[in-house]
């Protein structure tokens, strides 16, 4: 008999601890169900026709709005990102990367919450500074409240050397230009970034700890050809700059070069005695009524842009699908 009594209770124990698992991972397969991409925790009610729309994998209609899936091509290959925008379809509600290769502890920081949450409750589309947004949803480069560097050629320059120091990034680095006239002539250049406790952006890439390419030249080497440059131009007009930051005008530069050139160009206006005034002063604030200005990741103007270019893709395609919408209206009530 108290065999009998000991045998039940361990059954009813047994089957009591099997209904708690079935609970607990029923729980979990609901979790999993819904997913981190958050397409399936809204409830989508019209999938949208993507057919020929180049950068867009995916869209649907949900309670809420819209979600859009981009793809677009970053520095380490093509990014992925999931955007979900309002019932308007003009307000950014939730931005997310669902695929990414791009540089560990650069490039990566777009999947990071300092940079996504930026664009939460946003009106699209959406730009870096210094750029503007094009019709296509493309990023440009903007000429709006940019130093005219024209100013600095044919100028007398005097002898001495000159520092011009920018704000520190978000890594801790504070760029610095110096730069050195003798005999009227720019004899040395030197740009680096700086941290508070003396770590140097040139000698922590020749350690490897600071990588911009696997194969390519050093940040140090980089910037050492840029300084060589300048040298031997006398002059930073040559130095043209795409909606990314970057210029072909020197052999093997691939980084971004716009702190170079703002900082230089401070040092040579310093020189010269001369003030440097921004060059279209009148369109300084159009920028800011076509979009919603947001923060790159500091050393990853590629990625950032990426990130941004996808964005605008969507938005202009949900602005296409809402004026083929009112026109069907317009032309079933006449």
């Amino acid at each position: 008999m108290k065999n009998k009594t000991v045998k039940g209770i361990i059954a009813l124990a047994v089957v009591t601890a099997l209904s708690f698992g079935i609970i607990i991972g029923s729980k979990a397969l609901s979790t999993d169900m819904t997913g981190s991409t958050g397409t399936t925790e809204a409830k989508v009610t019209e999938e949208l026709d993507v057919n020929d729309v180049e950068n867009i994998d995916k869209a649907v209609k949900t309670e809420d709005g819209y979600i859009v899936t981009v793809r677009q091509k970053g520095y380490g290959g093509d990014i992925v990102m999931n955007v979900s925008f309002d019932e308007a379809a003009s307000m950014i509600t939730k931005l997310e990367i669902t695929e990414q290769n791009e540089t560990e502890s650069l490039g990566s920081k777009i999947t990071e919450s300092d940079f996504l949450n930026q664009f939460n409750g946003i009106k699209a589309p959406v730009y870096l500074p210094g750029m503007t947004v094009g019709e296509d949803g493309s990023v440009e480069e903007s000429n709006s409240g940019t130093a005219d560097l024209t100013v600095l050629d044919n100028v007398t320059f005097t002898d001495g050397t000159y520092t011009a120091k920018a704000e520190p990034d978000s890594n801790g680095f504070t760029e610095e230009v110096n730069l050195t006239v003798k005999d009227g002539k720019i004899t040395a250049v030197n740009w680096d970034g700086i941290k508070e406790d003396g770590t140097k952006k040139s000698v922590i890439s020749e350690n490897g700890e600071y990588v911009m390419t696997e194969d390519g030249p050093t940040w140090k080497e980089q910037a050492e050809a840029l300084a060589d440059a300048l040298i031997q131009n006398q002059s930073l007009t040559f130095l043209e700059t795409n909606a990314e930051g970057k210029t072909d005008a020197v052999s093997g530069v691939s980084i971004s070069v716009g702190g170079f050139i703002s900082l230089a160009a401070d040092c040579m206006a310093q020189a010269a005695n001369v003030e440097l005034t921004p060059s279209h002063e009148e369109d300084t604030d159009t920028s800011a009524q076509n979009g919603t200005q947001i923060d790159a990741v500091s050393g990853a103007t590629v990625s950032s842009t990426a990130v941004v270019t996808g964005i605008n893709h969507a938005y202009e395609f949900l602005q296409t699908i809402s004026n083929d919408s009112s026109v069907r209206k317009s032309t079933k009530t006449n």
